[in-house]
């Protein structure tokens, strides 16, 4: 390995391991100035932040760099439906609408 992407590679874990820190600083940040206020809950120290931001990581953020299924699997507009002819095309987004009008109400 060259000695400059050995430095590239060096800066680019800096450079994340210093915007997880930031991001938890930010996280324990808006905690304390909202959440005691508008709930009365307690601050939180800099380590309870990380926790709640591996949580929220957890449970919403998913794992990086795996596509979102449902987007993939049920977007009309997608390049996997091109294979289709226009009037199907038409006919499933039609279908999608009246599901969606059904469950939703509008």
């Amino acid at each position: 390995m060259k000695k400059k992407s050995k430095g590239k590679i060096a800066l680019i874990v800096i450079a994340v391991i210093t915007m997880v820190l930031l991001v938890i600083a930010v996280v324990q940040y808006l905690w304390n100035w909202l959440m005691p206020d508008i709930f009365g809950l307690k601050e939180i120290t800099y380590w309870q932040a990380f926790g709640l931001f591996l949580l929220a990581k957890l449970f919403f953020g998913g794992k990086p760099g795996r596509p979102r299924r449902f987007r993939r699997e049920y977007d009309i507009d997608s390049g996997d439906q091109d294979d289709r002819s226009p009037e199907d095309r038409d006919r499933l987004r039609e279908e999608w609408k009246r599901r969606f009008q059904d469950k939703c109400g509008f």
